[in-house]
């Protein structure tokens, strides 16, 4: 049952066994995998089915660096889905290196292991539609075994992959089970505002909620999961009061800390010595059709020899906007996603930052200059039948195709040269954080201020990573890395930035004093408070967050199945 409660609710206080706030992939897959263990579920989703920006404005922060961290509205999305509604669909897990003591890191350990959690890998890419929990070109039949014929795996590996989803949006793909499931109701268009914790109990009691005509709802359960996203969900326990007196989950001032999103970005080309022809250069296809790609990535032992945080590369196009690339297609493409019909093409924060006009914390901001459009109308009229077929080939992949899309494209280059894009961990401060402001929202909540913080750290290692790749193709007699600004270093720290993958401040931990939640997600202190998030991570990884997010997201269901229907 779906209810909407942007209109007057037609009830003002609501009982269940749990109560999940937040309907993006974290609370939809709680929700429906706890539901199907019996219990009765109530799922809180402060959006609607559709999008409304009035809505998402609840969502904005009072205060951020624009240089370093993406707006929140155009990291998060408020309605159905969740954020999965802008998702670009790529799935990877967590390797076990992550979950490894790793002094050089200065992370604190995981409570749980990278065994524990890799059992939940094949019911994750169910709910993702990502095929099979394969995340190697050698286990796949058909698949050559490296980027080029000669890159032998090493302490640096080539046959590591990426998986992608439909990509999947858990709104509409999961709404029919929302709507029919007996056991759930889904009540849309409602805010919560705090978790209430009686004093001294150990537990929260309810959640305190506003429809957006300001009437107040309370939903009573035997445990809550908050899955509002990873600073929505921080931001609601930091305006709750936990049994302790405090703000809920900080009683060892944990709680904002930590915050961790990645490093990201292009200093330096790949020259390979190979034949072109025979260079994995964009995404394949594994047995049964699902999109994969392959990345340059460091085996956990080599990283723990060398004191490397966890970074992985992988081949990329020139920047769209430089014209100097004179790729047809390329142009092609900027000129497509500057037009008024290039809302449709692609998300905002990806459209934005593929053309150059959105770079702080979005995965390809990137410092390149942006050339007229006649020079890129320049490109298309040299390589008319290159453009032609790009536009035929892409566009019948990406948007005619029935079942899964083409996740994006990348342009073969004759000369065999290509961008090397790195992604990587962003290692953890306490003082990166996020903390209440004075500024409150249209429902009287107050908002967040980021502080997301770099270090030297950050940039050596992604230097440190650039070398050893270097080292590895000149060794292997494939070719060799240019770099494409006079300091990298430089160049590292102008790129960085982060907002998409909020990492940290709820961190998981074996001691209340070390963390905000333990190894079943569980708030220390207020045992039946849990969160699903991304903000749990104790270590950021090499791996974007939707994955691992859907991994504890499932496990999280089968626990509560487990200790309230024992």
């Amino acid at each position: 049952m779906i209810l909407d409660f942007s209109a007057p609710p037609s009830e003002s206080n609501i009982t269940a066994e749990v109560a999940v706030v937040g309907a993006g992939p974290a609370g939809i897959v709680t929700a429906l995998e706890a539901a199907g263990r019996g219990l009765n579920v109530v799922l809180v989703e402060s959006g609607r089915i559709g999008f409304d920006p009035l809505m998402q404005d609840l969502s904005e922060a009072a205060a951020w660096d624009r240089e370093r961290h993406a707006p929140m509205s155009l990291a998060t999305r408020r309605q159905l889905g969740g954020t999965s509604v802008i998702w670009g669909g790529r799935c990877v897990p967590y390797d076990p290196v992550d979950f490894a003591s790793r002094p050089h890191v200065g992370a604190a350990a995981w409570p749980i292991g990278y065994e524990e959690v890799a059992g939940y890998f094949q019911r994750a890419c169910d709910w993702l539609v990502c095929g099979r929990a394969v995340f190697s070109a050698l286990q796949i039949p058909g698949l050559p075994p490296a980027i080029v014929p000669g890159l032998i795996d090493g302490d640096v590996t080539s046959s590591t992959l990426e998986r992608w989803s439909l990509p999947t949006n858990f709104g509409a793909v999961y709404f029919p089970r929302l709507r029919d499931e007996p056991r759930l109701r889904v009540l849309t268009g409602l805010t919560c505002s705090e978790i209430v914790c009686p004093e001294n109990s150990g537990r929260a009691d309810r959640l305190l909620c506003r429809a957006w005509n300001g009437t107040r709802v309370g939903v009573t359960a035997r445990a809550f999961v908050i899955a509002c996203g990873g600073l929505e969900g921080t931001r609601l326990l930091l305006a709750s009061r936990g049994p302790q007196g405090g703000a809920l989950g900080n009683h060892s001032d944990q709680l904002g800390r930590w915050y961790m999103s990645h490093v990201e970005g292009t200093i330096a080309r790949v020259r390979f010595s190979t034949p072109p022809r025979a260079t994995v250069f964009g995404y394949e296809r594994d047995l049964d059709g699902v999109y994969v790609r392959r990345r340059l990535t460091f085996t956990g032992r080599y990283q723990m020899e060398q004191a490397l945080p966890n970074v992985v590369s992988y081949l990329g196009n020139p920047e769209l906007p430089d014209a100097r690339h004179r790729s047809g297609p390329l142009s092609f493409a900027y000129l497509a996603l500057r037009s008024p019909l290039g809302a449709r093409l692609a998300p905002d924060a990806q459209r934005l930052a593929l053309t150059g006009q959105q770079t702080a914390g979005t995965p390809y901001g990137g410092l390149g200059e942006s050339s007229p459009a006649l020079a890129h109308v320049g490109n298309m009229v040299r390589q008319p039948v290159r453009t032609a077929g790009f536009v035929a080939g892409f566009g019948t992949r990406r948007f005619l195709a029935r079942g899964r899309r083409a996740p994006g494209f990348f342009i073969y280059n004759p000369e065999n040269v290509y961008p090397l894009q790195y992604h990587g961990e962003h290692l953890p401060q306490r003082e990166s954080r996020v903390t209440l402001s004075r500024e409150r929202d249209s429902l009287g909540r107050p908002r967040l201020s980021i502080d997301l913080r770099y270090s030297d750290r950050d940039i050596s290692g992604v230097l440190q990573a650039h070398r050893l790749w270097d080292e590895h193709l000149q060794r292997c007699g494939v070719g060799r890395l240019e770099y494409l600004y006079p300091d990298p270093g430089a160049a590292v720290l102008a790129q960085a930035g982060g907002g998409f993958h909020q990492c940290g401040t709820t961190r998981m931990s074996a001691a209340p004093e070390d963390g905000v939640v333990d190894g079943n997600l569980a708030v220390h202190l207020a045992a039946n408070v849990h969160v699903a998030s991304s903000s749990t991570f104790v270590t950021s990884g090499q791996a974007n967050s939707t994955f691992m997010v859907v991994v504890l997201a499932v496990r999280l269901g089968e626990h509560l199945g487990r200790t309230l229907r024992p």
